[in-house]
C-alpha cells in the first residue's frame, strides 16, 4: 500500500480541523445555500423556545390553575348564594386577569384579578345554574385564555305563582299567601262574566317567582248603569 505523499512545511489537516475551512468554501460558492441554512438555524432556535418565554401574561395563562364553588349547594331559588374563587399561576400580573360567567356575574364588563374572591348572588334561575372561571391574558399581542374550573348546583325552593283566576277577592289572597306570595294591587275592570271574581293575574298561573313577591289581581265588575249585565 503507498504512503501518501505529504509536501515539505505543510501538515495535512484532519478532518475536525478542516471542517470551518470547507463549511467557509462551500458557503462562498453557494450564498443561496448560506441564506438557508442561516433561516434553518434561526427556525431551530424558536422551536426550541418556549413561546411564553418573553411574554409574563402568556406564562401566567399557560400555568394557571384554580378552583371554583357555591354555597350552599343545591342554591335556593329566589335566595342570594356565596360563589368563591381562587387561581394562581406563575408570574401572574396586571396583564393577566380572571373572568367568571354565571348568574350574578357580566363577563363581558367584569374581570378580577388572578388570585381569590367571593361575590354574593341572587338565584332567580330554575333548573341548574352553572359558573365558569377562565384566566385571560390582556396583552394586545396574545390575547390567550384557558378555562380553569366550573361549578354546576341544582336549585331548590322553587315555587309557583299559583292560579287564581275565577275565585273571589277573599279566596285569591288566602291562595296566594298559602303559596309564599304577598297580595299585591287589586283592580277592577267591567266583565259581566267575572263579577266580583279574578279576571286575571300578574304574574301569569305557573310563573315562578321568589317567595314573598307580589300577585296582582283583577276583578271583574259590572257596568255602571243605565248598562246592564245580560
Amino acid at each position: 500500500m503507498r504512503a501518501q505523499r505529504v509536501l515539505p512545511g505543510r501538515r495535512r489537516p484532519t478532518g475536525r480541523a478542516s471542517l470551518p475551512r470547507t463549511a467557509a468554501a462551500w458557503l462562498r460558492r453557494s450564498p443561496r445555500a448560506a441564506l438557508l441554512t442561516a433561516i434553518a438555524v434561526l427556525a431551530s432556535a424558536f422551536a426550541v423556545t418556549p413561546a411564553y418565554a418573553d411574554d409574563p401574561g402568556l406564562q401566567c395563562a399557560v400555568s394557571a390553575t384554580g378552583q371554583i364553588s357555591v354555597t350552599p349547594s343545591p342554591v335556593v331559588y329566589g335566595q342570594n348564594a356565596l360563589v368563591q374563587w381562587g387561581a394562581d399561576g406563575i408570574a401572574c400580573g396586571a396583564e393577566d386577569a380572571l373572568v367568571i360567567s354565571g348568574p350574578g356575574f357580566d363577563p363581558g364588563t367584569t374581570v378580577f384579578p388572578v388570585g381569590g374572591g367571593t361575590r354574593s348572588v341572587f338565584i332567580g334561575s330554575t333548573g341548574s345554574v352553572t359558573w365558569d372561571l377562565t384566566v385571560v391574558d390582556l396583552s394586545s399581542d396574545t390575547g390567550y385564555s384557558r378555562h380553569l374550573a366550573s361549578v354546576t348546583a341544582s336549585v331548590t325552593g322553587v315555587t309557583v305563582v299559583p292560579d287564581v283566576r275565577g275565585d273571589t277577592r277573599a279566596q285569591a289572597g288566602q291562595a296566594i299567601t298559602a303559596a309564599g306570595y304577598v297580595l299585591g294591587t287589586v283592580s277592577t275592570t267591567v266583565d259581566c262574566d267575572s263579577v266580583d271574581r279574578v279576571r286575571s293575574q300578574n304574574p301569569a298561573a305557573g310563573t315562578p317567582r321568589p317567595p314573598g313577591s307580589t300577585v296582582s289581581i283583577t276583578l271583574g265588575k259590572k257596568p255602571a248603569p243605565p248598562r246592564i249585565c245580560e
